[in-house]
């Protein structure tokens, strides 16, 4: 064998092994004729049979274009690219021409604390509100909840009927201004059970959560559980759509998350962060307070308080009211 037979058979042999070089000196030294893997290896760098330089080649030859496609860019804007399958959900936006905002959330109906809950109505409609938002969780579903249920407190028909009749009330004492009505995780019980329990039933139409809860009828507006709403610079949201909303400072952790004025529900506590960008304009986030019992069962020892919202915009700009109702008053 020649010296540079030699050497291109040693060079293609390690080129197409996955081996290290000692590795590789040692496993082949014999073969090629060397007492040790410490003179194969002197052999390979004096020939420049390099590890780097195998790794080189490996890169050039990695990529390959056999067929070029010249593509005109001036007809063909995507190359023949598939549609992705994924898509960017938005916020609804509110209609500019409402101005004062009442928002009630998690009243989990019929498990309400009636007090506080007339207690808010009574002040929206003394505060000429122009729109009603009820921010998610206005019904509770405990019948059909995943959790262990309290075998007194089961009883579906009375959930729907008592929810129902709640529902045209509210029609009844605001009947002439838009009413919003955001699905929370707890109106996700209403399709999560149909699919788990009775799929078929799921695809009735008249089993659909606003036909059901006769929404359309009473001409509620629906917003998805997924969705937002923007109510000028302000984002309102239930809060079950930002992963891992709450903590000892909801409000703070809300900022933290949407890096914009916000408000929430959902963690059925008051709190309210403000912070300072460099260009000195104020971020603000709020959390509201729930309407039902303070100590249920399943949780009695809660740090909950009860409250609602007044939004109000001017051109464009949202000022927040975070009330709050503590033995029979609005603070």
């Amino acid at each position: 064998m020649s010296i540079q037979h030699k050497i291109e058979t040693i060079k293609n042999h390690f080129y197409s092994s996955k081996l290290g070089k000692k590795e590789f000196c040692e496993k082949f030294h014999n073969q090629y004729g060397y007492a040790n893997w410490e003179q194969l290896k002197k052999f390979m760098n004096v020939n420049h049979i390099l590890q780097s330089e195998r790794s080189q080649e490996y890169l050039e030859g990695s990529v390959k274009i056999q067929d070029a496609i010249n593509y005109d860019l001036d007809l063909i804007d995507n190359f023949g690219i598939a549609e992705s399958l994924s898509k960017e959900y938005e916020s609804a936006k509110l209609p500019g021409h409402l101005r004062k905002i009442g928002i009630l959330s998690d009243i989990h109906f019929p498990y309400h604390s009636l007090e506080v809950l007339t207690i808010a109505i009574r002040h929206l409609k003394n505060s000429q509100i122009d729109c009603l938002y009820l921010n998610g969780d206005i019904m509770d579903f405990y019948s059909i909840s995943r959790h262990e249920k309290d075998k007194d407190l089961r009883d579906f028909k009375r959930e729907v009927d008592m929810s129902r009749d709640f529902l045209k009330k509210l029609r009844d004492l605001f009947p002439t201004i838009p009413i919003y009505y955001k699905l929370g995780n707890h109106e996700q019980r209403w399709a999560k059970s149909l699919q788990v329990q009775a799929d078929e039933f799921a695809q009735l139409h008249e089993l659909q959560f606003n036909i059901f809860f006769n929404l359309d009828k009473l001409q509620f507006n629906v917003v998805e559980d997924w969705q937002g709403m923007e109510m000028g610079d302000l984002l309102v949201v239930h809060g079950h759509e930002l992963y891992g909303a709450g903590g000892i400072n909801p409000s703070q952790n809300l900022m933290n998350k949407t890096l914009c004025n916000t408000l929430m529900g959902h963690v059925h506590r008051t709190s309210t962060t403000q912070k300072k960008t460099a260009f000195k304009e104020f971020i603000n986030t709020y959390t509201t307070g729930c309407l039902t019992v303070l100590s249920p069962k399943y949780m009695p020892f809660s740090q909950h308080n009860n409250g609602f919202a007044i939004v109000e915009i001017n051109e464009g700009k949202s000022k927040v009211f975070n009330l709050q109702i503590k033995d029979g008053k609005i603070y």
